[in-house]
């Protein structure tokens, strides 16, 4: 028997319920700079590096660090099964976090009978292990990094072997395409080696989009300050000098004061097209793992389990309370 398709009615209800995993990401990065938070400038608690599922060790990567970066928590996290299946439990009343990924659904074309492929967006939930009782951590040992950090930022920038040339001619900061030249101001004149390497970076970013590199549009389309292509570009250049500085260990807190002031011009921007920031996330993964020589890593998130996934199969104790984890990051604070 062929199963009865959905009616339109029922296809509209169900929309209408499910949340809309752009919109709830682009809420969340909106809220936090006009909270004065600097998501993607601020390093991912450097010490342990970038936020991590702790049973399997992965990182999570793209707009995924970004957004577990805002639990302001340790940086090591686990979906409520993990958390079971280790022997702890969820705190009652704790928030979890959501990281998306991408599927794909395949379907029948009623004109021509072929078959579709239709990319959507779905995410599960994660919660942090300061949020994760009955577990004894073993977390990795702090590392004292002393004055390293400045020396593996001078690595990243002489390691990058297609880097474009680096000048000191003008008091700005700018990437110039068609000479393919970065110029910044005397390293002396900026109030802190992390302000220097954090706009480097910056720069850097933009630099990627060359033609004879990742060949970005929105680097040289021109369409002015007030477009959404130089949005999409500034944006994912800052995420990229975040990813950057997460990578050399910087501490930049003494920079965000003036990155605060510098993003919100963006604020609008955001509001206004509720992929943008998903967007320049996925391509500033992309121009680091460039800089890094990384690039031929799979950038994408891994799928999931069907353990990690929100699936409610038995009506009891257990199961309401994955249901309410499942959705506690959707509730109001």
């Amino acid at each position: 028997m062929k199963k009865a398709r959905p009616t339109t009615a029922k296809k509209a209800a169900s929309a209408a319920t499910r949340p809309d995993v752009y919109q709830l990401v682009t809420d969340r990065i909106v809220a936090a700079l006009e909270g004065g938070i600097i998501p993607w400038r601020k390093p991912w608690n450097a010490v342990y590096g970038l936020p991590r599922n702790y049973a399997t060790g992965k990182a999570y990567t793209g707009i995924n660090a970004f957004l577990l970066h805002f639990s302001g928590a340790l940086p090591f996290f686990l979906t409520f099964k993990q958390a079971l299946a280790l022997g702890g439990n969820v705190r009652k009343g704790a928030k979890g976090h959501p990281v998306v990924y991408y599927n794909v659904s395949v379907r029948e074309n009623q004109q021509t009978g072929q078959e579709e492929k239709m990319p959507f967006l779905k995410y599960y939930t994660v919660f942090s292990v300061e949020d994760i009782e009955n577990i004894d951590f073993n977390l990795p040992e702090v590392v004292q990094r002393d004055h390293t950090p400045l020396a593996a930022a001078e690595s990243i920038v002489s390691g990058w072997e297609g880097r474009p040339a680096i000048q000191h001619l003008h008091q700005r900061a700018y990437y110039a395409p068609a000479p393919d030249v970065v110029n910044m101001p005397e390293p002396a004149t900026f109030t802190s080696a992390e302000g220097y390497y954090a706009t480097l970076f910056h720069e850097l970013t933009h630099s990627t989009g060359h033609a004879s590199r990742l060949d970005r549009p929105d680097l040289t389309a021109g369409e002015g300050k007030q477009s959404a292509s130089y949005a999409r570009e500034e944006l994912t250049a800052e995420m990229g000098a975040s990813f950057l500085c997460a990578a050399a260990g910087l501490n930049t807190e003494q920079t965000e004061e003036n990155a605060v002031a510098y993003i919100q011009g963006w604020l609008e921007r955001l509001k206004n097209d509720k992929k943008l920031v998903l967007q320049a996330a996925s391509k500033a993964q992309r121009a680091a793992r460039l800089i890094l020589g990384t690039a031929d890593e799979d950038p994408e998130e891994p799928t999931p389990t069907p353990a990690q996934l929100p699936v409610l199969v038995e009506e009891d104790e257990t199961a309401r309370e994955y249901a309410a984890a499942e959705k506690s990051w959707l509730m109001a604070a």
